[in-house]
């Protein structure tokens, strides 16, 4: 199973009460500079930071919002991994190796 780690120098930040994505100047030719998330999203990149797979977001997004329909959440926690992989913010990372 794929787990995944945010990319270095990509912070989570609160600016006017909206969660958005900051890449740091250093990477700002990998990535977008800055992207808006809403509240799960921010949730789901938390959880990320400490390298989290599809099934520990789904875990942690039950735990915290309990989701009424769980396919729906994972099609949509899906979605926001392609996202975030899309914009380069995410690494992949295969379970017993590395992507760098």
């Amino acid at each position: 199973m794929t787990h995944y780690k945010t990319r270095p120098g990509v912070v989570l930040t609160a600016i006017c009460g909206e969660h958005v994505l900051v890449a740091a100047a250093a990477i700002r030719d990998l990535c977008p500079y800055v992207t808006e998330i809403n509240e799960t999203s921010a949730f789901l990149w938390q959880q990320l930071t400490h390298g989290a797979d599809l099934d520990g977001l789904m875990a942690a997004l039950d735990t915290e919002y309990d989701i009424p329909d769980p396919s729906a959440a994972r099609q949509a926690v899906e979605a926001f991994l392609r996202q975030m992989l899309e914009l380069n913010y995410l690494l992949p990372v295969e379970q017993g190796g590395t992507h760098e």
